[in-house]
């Protein structure tokens, strides 16, 4: 009897040994695995597998384990499972910040500076200027930056000689107001015998950036996306009627694309794919087009404004407090992500800025194009995220696909609504 009860005893010890092991936890013989969730972008343009061999290799005692996000959905559910404190994942990566607001205002993340001293042995000079205000919630640093990225125009050159849109340079003539690009988009726009447009003047990313497309430009135009109370968004004001009037004609005569409100890459495939002229997205959306429009035919300018500046934004990272080994994780964050390798590759291959510094002036050098907007991009500065950013983003994009299309509904309708809708929702 006491040798069946021994076993018991035995059996239940191990099973819940088993049952405990959460993410991040050592495995059997003393190996630790350290679980990365992202969306699959993330994964190839921050050459995240080539992160995790590179560190699996200098530590042959951790596996790196990467699963994808495939939408939204995982995103909101870590909340109730981190409240409950468990995790599957022990490093979040999030496209602009969705979410990290609210995560950090339910306390589910690491402070990387006051919990985990990541800075001790990592300072802080050496960050990209503004790069990891890109990832303070309230003043502290519950996000870090894997990446970075400004707004931009990206220009086809080659449908702009052809439209005499160039200067005696070679240079894209200068869009100064949105009158300008809206002006510039009809001179661009092909149109068949049947009326059917055949090339587009351009494209506005009116999908899941509409958030940041507005409030760059409303901080290319103001030096500031807020009215004076630092939080809601400055559109009551003839500069933002005026701009969505043109974005309106602009939809309504087939000038500008309609292809983001239902596909958010619509407007940078189309672009790349010679049939859209210009693409008002992250400024990298030129280097996707090198291989199929030349780099000869390339050129980025910046957003139209009396400012001249443009909004930054980080992919977010984000460690769970029911991880079990965030040290390890900021180990990985050191080492790999924020190593040459990856830093330097996701610039020059893909325009996802590097945030630390020598890295990112190494790639400068090799693409001498983003100096088209480099006094912009001197001045960027991030945006603010809301705790409900993913509602904000959400109506905002119900509001301007029904408005732009619409007859019937004005600028000033469309400035209200928005209005509204910032008053409705968390901050």
């Amino acid at each position: 009897m006491k040798k069946v009860l021994v076993l018991l005893m035995v059996l239940l010890m191990a099973s819940f040994t088993v049952f405990a092991a959460g993410a991040g936890e050592a495995q059997a013989g003393g190996k630790k695995t350290i679980t990365i969730g992202a969306e699959s972008w993330e994964i190839n343009k921050i050459f995240l597998e080539h992160a995790a061999q590179e560190f699996m290799a200098a530590h042959p005692d951790v596996t790196v384990e990467i699963v994808t996000i495939a939408d939204q959905t995982k995103l909101s559910n870590y909340i109730l499972d981190w409240g409950k404190g468990s995790t599957d994942v022990d490093l979040v990566f999030l496209d602009g910040g969705i979410f990290s607001a609210e995560y950090a205002a339910k306390g589910l993340i690491y402070d990387f500076e006051k919990d985990l001293n990541f800075f001790a042995d990592f300072p802080k000079s050496n960050f990209t200027a503004g790069s990891l205000e890109t990832g303070l919630k309230g003043g502290a640093q519950v996000c870090l930056p894997a990446i970075y990225e400004v707004y931009g125009i990206s220009i086809n050159k080659a449908m702009f000689k052809e439209a005499g849109l160039l200067d005696a340079a070679g240079n894209p003539l200068p869009i100064k107001t949105w009158d300008d690009f809206l002006a510039f988009a009809e001179k661009l726009t092909k149109k068949d015998a049947n009326g059917t447009v055949t090339q587009v003047g351009g494209s506005v990313q009116f999908g899941n950036n509409l958030n940041t497309i507005l409030g760059a430009a409303l901080y290319s135009q103001f030096g500031d996306v807020y009215t004076a109370d630092g939080i809601t968004f400055n559109v009551d004001n003839d500069f933002t009627r005026n701009m969505i009037g043109a974005w309106q004609k602009g939809i309504q005569s087939g000038a500008l694309s309609q292809s983001t409100f239902v596909d958010n890459a619509g407007g940078r495939n189309g672009f790349k794919a010679g049939q859209i002229a210009m693409c008002y997205e992250a400024a990298g959306r030129w280097m996707e087009a090198v291989a199929t429009i030349g780099a000869e035919n390339l050129a980025l300018i910046p957003i139209p404004g009396d400012f001249g500046g443009t909004v930054c934004f980080g992919c977010q990272m984000v460690i769970p407090k029911a991880s079990k080994n965030p040290e390890l994780v900021c180990q990985f964050i050191k080492e790999a992500v924020y190593g040459e390798y990856c830093q330097t590759n996701a610039f020059t291959t893909y325009g996802k800025m590097s945030v630390i510094q020598k890295h990112f002036d190494a790639a400068l050098e090799a693409t001498p194009l983003w100096k088209g907007i480099a006094d912009s991009m001197s001045k960027a500065k991030p945006m603010i995220t809301y705790e409900e950013s993913q509602k904000w983003l959400e109506g905002l994009d119900q509001i301007f696909q029904k408005g732009l299309v619409s007859t019937t509904t004005t600028p000033a309708d469309m400035v209200k609504q928005i209005l509204d809708l910032s008053a409705s929702i968390r901050k």
